[in-house]
Order: structure tokens, then C-alpha cells, then sequence
């Protein structure tokens, strides 16, 4: 995915406290200036202030932007200042998006974007609804920001008296920018042609440098992403050959060098990437820019990683770690305070990163650099510094999904609310039809029942998609209860039981590292009852460490072997979490605990046909011995494996369109004698 983000808005320069920081469509002013003027106003001047001041410390102090946003409202009904009222409305918007408030700051820019229209504030009304647009963009709603994006195109080419348009080329070029940064994201392939006809735009209209750079490595990428990468190196170099020692150029010139190592590491010129890589991270480390100088250590480490120099990995990540830490005190991406003014992701040249977007960004970059130090500390057994790792990431993960769940709900209340005023506002055009539509008593009739049928289907897809949250939210309890019931309690005393006996019988290594496993087998199922689908890796290490704690309970009782498809790719491909678990449980607890000798567990993944075979098979007494033996000792027990996992399939299958199967087979020798099970499921193949 790009790492680019789209707000391309109006260009206005304006001076912010005692920086100078151009900002495109947001208007801000110097703070002291309009604290010296504002006691001598009264009236409409002093909401004008009030607003200004407002709009130029949302991004730096919010709660005293919120007081002076509520004063200017205040006097502004007070005043009947409709102007005053929706400048604070807008100004308002501004202040929830940028804390992440996305619901809150569309109920604002809609209230603001009807004010303008009855004031018939033509290009502002076309602004703010790119504002929409971009709130929208941010809450990952991109059906919402083409909508509302190309409702302010259709107003900008709008003639005025004289024949002039509503907007200029600046305008529709800049909506255009960010258009071409969602239909990007949305995997459009039309994209690149837009890309070349706005760069060739901004060079003919004298559009800044810094936003010339960002268009021109943006391109490279474009190119890269669809294999051209000799058109990307084009691009990519282009950038780098823009004149100007300007911080915000310099920085723009190293995320296209970032790239283009990237670019070389694909066509593995080692030497290239490396180079290009500790440049960049002199750089930035140099001029104080903490997040990519942690995001190029951490691509530094990775190279060495997967080519398995782990020493030199583990020291780049280990930097890495100490500038996330950083940045983790410092509560920002910057060292120095002045670093905020500079345009070193691209979208700061628009409007200032999202408080949301910045920690998002921070902990999903520390929870794959702790992720890498556990792995690095696993692979060379240093188990105390392993399990120190594992515990950061495990935190950090922790950190990072309660970030991405309060987003998720946020997104849902989002679109709730987009639907909710698009509703009112369709409802509210109706009306007004309805009351043109009078002057002709003929058709009334007609119209009437046109409404109405606009009105059932509108209630009727209301509905349905109230049925599929409620579907939705019904299914994810059902999943969290099935995920409980695997949690079998005899069998987490009994191996708590088993580590105890190690320790008192003083083994203390082996103590540790069964410990450990069960503290890994605790997390993951704890993590996989919040999933549907998690990674193939980690479901074969769940299944290891499961079976690892029952040979310390049965040293004696059961062998087991693992066996994975070399054509698999378990980093990438995800099943359902803990399938087979109940039914590994039964062969080893009913199975082999009944059987003379030592059993045999083999259990292997296979790619079959575009889907994976998951096969379990045991050398056991069989099924019905063992439910004899069962019965014997307990009349009223009842194996509920079968039925939760066929249950917890039935609920999968209903949102896919190729399903999971189960098939149970009870093994037989010539003679008819039992010799086993076997369980197979057939999982389509879902990748992360």
C-alpha cells in the first residue's frame, strides 16, 4: 500500500506563530497579531478573531482553540452573524478530524456546508465539501470521498455571471491530486494517467517545488507497484534532481531515495539498497527527523534479516527500538519542536497529520520491531532475552489493535453518520421538490408516489444493513464463546502442574522453557479469540506448543510429527484459529491414554487445488472404544467437539463463497479392528 496520504487542498501562505508554513485550503494566522487586536472589538469583527484564532491552534493546542471556536459561536447567534456561524461550524470540523473525532467533524462540516449554501458561498460551499471528502478519506470510507470530492469539482466548473468559473485551475487540479490518491488506494489502474496530466498541471501553473517533488516521486511509485520499473527509477531520479536546499525539499528528495533503494532491493543490487539506506538514515538521524530515521534502521535491519545476518539485523533493529522509545517520551515524530513545520511525510503540506494517524503509525512500526528482536532472540535461544521481547510485543500489540478497534468504531459511526445527514439532506431536497411539484396540481400523484418508493427502498437498505450488524455482532459472540469452551481447564492445571514438578525437581532450564511455551500457547489462544483468521505460522506454533506441553504431562504416551507443503507460505496465509485443537485434544486424552504403547499424532498442511488440507491423524483406540470407555467411567459426559467446530464452520461458510469442509474417518485394519482417526478439514485460502 502507498504511503502517501491525500489532502491536496487551496494554496495560501500565511505566517503560523513564529514559524513560516504554507498550508494548502487552511487559512492560518499569526496568533500574537490577532491577540493584539481582538479586546478592542465587539461585534462581527471579534467573531472574525475569534475564528482565526481558532483555526490557526487546532493542530497545537486544542483545548484553547475550543474556547475560542465556542466564544465565536456564542457571539455569533447572538449577533445573528450567519457568516461568523459557519466559519465556526467549519472550524469546528477542522478541530474533530484532526484529533480523530471523524462522526463529530462531519455533524460540523455538514451544518457548515449548509450555512454556506444559503449564504451562497459558492467556492467555500465546493471546499468544504472536499473537507467531507477528506474527513471521510481518513475514516477509510473512499466510496464517500470520490462522492463528496468530485461534488466539489462539479461545483468549481461552475460558471458565474461573466463566464468565470466558481474555481481555478489551482482548485480542480488540487482536487483532482487527491482523487488520484484514492482511486490509488482503491487499486484503480486509472491512476497513473491522472498522475502525469496533474504533474504536467502543476510545472504549467508554477505550483510550488515541494509539491512538484511529492508528484514526481509519487508517479515513481505508481510505476514501481505496476512492474515498470525503469519508468519508476525515471521518476524516482527526477525527484532527486530538483534544486533547493529548502528543509521540506531535502526531505521530499530522501523519501524518493528511500524508495528507490527499495526498487533496487527488488532487483537484488545489495550494494544499491545499503547505500542508498545509510544515506537516508544519516539524514534524517542528523536533522533530528525520529520517525524515518526509525523507519529506514528498520528497513536496514530487515535486508540483513531475510538474508540472515542476524548480528547486523539485531544491531539496526536494536536502533530502532531506542528511536521508537523516543519518539514513545517525546509523544511526537520529531526531535525539535520546528521539525513539525517541515513536509517530511508529504501530507503536511496540506494540513497536519491527524493525531490518530501519528500513533497508529508509531506502534504499528514498534510492534514489528519487537516482533523481529523476539524472533532474532528465539533463533539464537537466548530464552531470558526472548521472553523480555516477546512481552514488549505482546504489549505492543496490545496497544496497537485497541488503537485500530477504537478506529474501527469510529469508522462505523462515521459512515452511520454520513448515511444519517445524506438521508436528511435527500429528505430535505424532497420537500422542497415536493413543494415545486404543488404549483402543478396534474402530477402531484406522480411525484407522490415516486417519493414513496424512494422512501420504502431507502428504509429497506436501511434495514438490511441493520441485519447484517446485528448478524455481525451476533456472529463475533458465537466466536468468542466456541474460542472459550477450547480453554480446557484440567488441561492448563495439569501443565502448570507439570512445570511445577520440573522446578521442585530443580530442572530449572526445562522449567523456563516450558514456561515459556505455555505463555506463548495462553497468548495465542487469548489473541486468536478475537480473530477469524490468523496466520499459518502462528497457528502451527500454537499446535507446537500445545503438543510440546502434553508430552510433559504423557512423556511416554505419544510421538507426534508436524508436516508442512513446501509450496505453502505460512507468513502470509491465514485459517480459522484452532480448528483441530479439540480433536488433537481427543487423541491424545482418549486415544493414547487408553492404548498399550506409545501412540503416533502426525498432522500436516497441503496445498490442494487452491486450498489447504489440514489433516490430523492418530494411531489411537478408535472412536467407539474410546466412548465406551468414556461411558464407563462417566455416564453423562458428552463430547461436544464435533458439534462446536461444525457449528463454528457453519457460521464461516456463510461469508465466503468457497467453503470449509470436515471429515472424519474412523481408521480400520483388514480385519475390521480399529487403528485410529482421522480428521480432515479443507480450508479455503485467505491470505493477510
Amino acid at each position: 500500500m502507498s504511503k502517501r496520504t491525500f489532502l491536496i487542498l487551496l494554496l495560501i501562505s500565511y505566517s503560523l506563530l513564529s514559524f513560516t508554513q504554507k498550508y494548502i485550503n487552511l487559512e492560518t494566522y499569526n496568533v500574537d497579531s490577532l491577540l493584539l487586536v481582538l479586546p478592542d472589538q465587539l461585534t462581527e469583527e471579534r467573531v472574525n478573531t475569534l475564528n482565526n484564532l481558532s483555526v490557526s491552534l487546532f493542530f497545537k493546542e486544542f483545548d484553547l482553540s475550543e474556547h475560542y471556536a465556542d466564544e465565536a459561536m456564542s457571539l455569533a447567534k447572538e449577533l445573528n452573524y450567519e457568516k461568523g456561524i459557519a466559519d465556526g461550524f467549519r472550524n469546528y470540523g477542522h478541530l474533530y478530524r484532526h484529533q480523530g473525532n471523524y462522526p463529530q467533524a462531519l455533524n460540523n462540516y455538514f451544518e457548515a456546508l449548509s450555512s454556506y449554501e444559503k449564504l451562497d458561498k459558492k467556492h467555500t460551499s465546493a471546499w468544504v465539501c472536499y473537507d467531507i471528502a477528506t474527513t471521510h478519506y481518513f475514516a477509510r470510507n473512499y466510496e464517500k470521498t470520490i462522492e463528496y470530492a468530485n461534488m466539489a469539482l462539479d461545483q468549481f466548473r461552475k460558471h458565474l455571471e461573466g463566464g468565470a468559473t466558481v474555481g481555478n485551475v489551482r482548485d480542480t487540479i488540487s482536487v483532482h491530486r487527491g482523487l488520484i490518491e484514492t482511486y490509488y488506494l482503491m487499486g484503480f489502474d486509472e491512476n497513473l494517467e491522472m498522475d502525469l496530466k496533474v504533474l504536467e498541471a502543476m510545472k504549467k501553473y508554477n505550483f510550488g517545488i515541494t509539491e512538484i517533488i511529492c508528484m514526481t516521486w509519487s508517479i515513481g511509485v505508481g510505476y514501481y507497484v505496476t512492474g515498470e520499473t525503469d519508468s519508476a527509477k525515471v521518476y524516482f531520479h527526477n525527484a532527486l534532481a530538483y534544486p533547493g536546499e529548502d528543509p521540506s525539499v531535502q526531505a521530499q528528495k530522501y523519501r524518493a531515495l528511500i524508495w528507490l533503494a527499495d526498487l533496487h532491493y527488488s532487483e537484488g543490487e545489495f550494494d544499491t539498497t545499503i547505500s542508498y539506506l545509510q544515506t537516508a538514515f544519516e539524514w534524517y538521524n542528523k536533522n533530528g527527523f525520529l520517525f524515518w530515521t526509525m523507519y529506514v534502521s528498520n528497513n536496514l535491519g530487515s535486508f540483513y534479516y531475510e538474508n540472515g545476518e542476524l548480528n547486523i539485523a539485531e544491531k539496526y533493529y536494536l536502533q530502532s527500538e531506542r528511536i521508537f522509545k523516543e519518539m514513545i517520551n517525546r509523544n511526537s515524530w520529531h526531535r525539535h519542536d520546528s521539525l513539525k513545520y517541515i513536509v517530511s511525510y508529504g501530507s503536511e503540506l496540506y494540513v497536519p497529520l491527524p493525531i490518530k494517524f501519528v500513533k497508529e503509525m508509531m506502534w504499528i512500526y514498534g510492534e514489528s520491531i519487537y516482533h523481529k528482536l523476539y524472533q532474532i532472540n528465539e533463533k539464537k535461544t537466548r530464552v531470558y532475552e526472548e521472553l523480555e521481547y516477546y512481552i514488549a510485543y505482546s504489549k505492543a500489540r496490545d496497544t496497537l489493535n485497541k488503537l485500530m478497534r477504537n478506529r474501527e468504531q469510529i469508522e462505523l459511526q462515521t459512515k452511520y453518520e454520513s448515511e444519517r445527514k445524506d438521508q436528511q439532506i435527500d429528505n430535505l431536497s424532497k420537500e422542497n421538490e415536493f413543494k415545486d411539484f404543488r404549483i402543478s396540481q396534474s402530477r402531484i400523484i406522480l411525484f407522490g408516489l415516486v417519493g414513496l418508493v424512494i422512501l420504502i427502498v431507502i428504509l429497506a437498505i436501511v434495514l438490511v444493513r441493520q441485519n447484517k450488524l446485528r448478524e455481525h455482532q451476533r456472529n463475533l459472540l458465537l466466536q468468542q464463546k466456541l474460542f472459550r469452551s477450547q480453554m480446557n481447564p484440567h488441561f492448563l492445571f495439569n501443565s502448570l502442574s507439570s512445570i511445577h514438578d520440573l522446578i521442585i525437581y530443580e530442572k530449572s532450564a526445562e522449567a523456563g522453557k516450558y514456561l515459556l511455551k505455555f505463555a506463548k500457547l495462553v497468548r495465542n489462544i487469548l489473541d486468536s479469540s478475537v480473530e477469524e483468521y490468523v496466520l499459518l505460522e502462528d497457528e502451527i506454533s500454537t499446535i507446537k506448543n500445545y503438543l510440546e506441553l502434553q508430552k510433559v504431562r504423557f512423556p511416554d504416551k505419544f510421538d507426534y510429527s508436524i508436516e508442512i507443503d513446501k509450496t505453502l507460505d505460512p507468513e502470509i496465509m491465514k485459517i480459522p484459529p484452532m480448528l483441530a485443537q479439540p480433536f488433537i485434544e481427543n487423541s491424545i486424552e482418549h486415544g493414547f491414554k487408553n492404548k498399550k504403547g506409545k501412540g503416533n499424532l502426525h498432522i500436516s498442511f497441503v496445498l490442494n487445488d487452491q486450498q489447504i488440507r489440514f489433516d490430523v491423524e492418530d494411531d489411537g483406540i478408535g472412536r467407539d472404544k474410546a466412548q465406551e470407555i468414556l461411558f464407563k467411567q462417566n455416564k453423562d459426559h458428552k463430547s461436544m467437539a464435533t458439534t462446536i467446530t461444525l457449528e463454528r464452520i457453519q457460521v464461516l461458510n456463510k461469508k465466503q463463497k468457497k467453503k470449509i469442509t470436515l471429515d472424519i474417518q474412523d481408521l480400520k485394519d483388514d480385519n475390521n479392528i480399529p487403528t485410529g482417526t482421522k480428521v480432515t478439514f479443507e480450508i479455503p485460502i485467505v491470505f493477510s
